[in-house]
């Protein structure tokens, strides 16, 4: 880190004893000193681990993923589905939304950068694939197997993962598709 005394100790000997001089050359440089400060912690305010808020953002924005997810609402009233009957479920309404856009919190907008950033380095094979997935629902306990088929490829995920994690994938935010092969993802308790 750099500090005044890096500026003001170049002063010369004939002019140290003068404080008012001192202070003119200190008050010329703090600025300096101040963006050289900054200049050399920079970096650090933009590491995938530490970045918070705006500079998360700014990652995000350089590996292409926006913090802005959108969630199904998927709580309609149904007759034959449980926790969605009488007084649990929601009419719907013509017009109603079937998704709600949620922002993402830094915890999981760092997770989803981190798989972004997998899937923009993926090699195109499918035991690379399966562990990008593997990584986004391993914090929430879940386990992946796959069932390959001609030109398909189904991703089963064994567990409750977050709401978001499952809209996350669900969603196609993460980019696990090789081109001319059908990709889906099942998911059970």
């Amino acid at each position: 880190m750099t500090s005044l005394s890096d500026f003001t100790g170049l002063i010369t000997s004939e002019h140290q004893d003068k404080p008012k001089f001192v202070s003119t050359v200190a008050l010329s440089v703090q600025g300096y000193v101040d963006q050289m400060n900054l200049c050399s912690i920079a970096a650090s305010l933009y590491d995938l681990d530490n970045a918070v808020g705006s500079q998360l953002d700014a990652v995000g924005l350089w590996v292409g993923v926006s913090r802005y997810v959108a969630i199904s609402v998927g709580q309609w009233f149904s007759w034959d589905i449980s926790g969605v009957g009488w007084d649990q479920g929601v009419w719907w309404e013509v017009g109603d939304a079937e998704s709600v856009v949620t922002k993402l919190v830094d915890a999981q907008y760092r997770t989803l950068i981190k798989t972004k950033i997998a899937c923009n380095q993926w090699d195109g094979t499918l035991p690379t694939a399966t562990e990008i997935i593997r990584s986004m629902v391993s914090a929430d306990g879940c386990t992946v197997s796959v069932t390959e088929a001609e030109m398909s490829v189904t991703f089963a995920i064994d567990g409750t993962p977050s709401l978001v994690t499952k809209a996350i994938i669900q969603g196609g935010y993460i980019p696990l598709k090789p081109v001319g092969v059908s990709v889906s993802f099942t998911f059970s308790s």
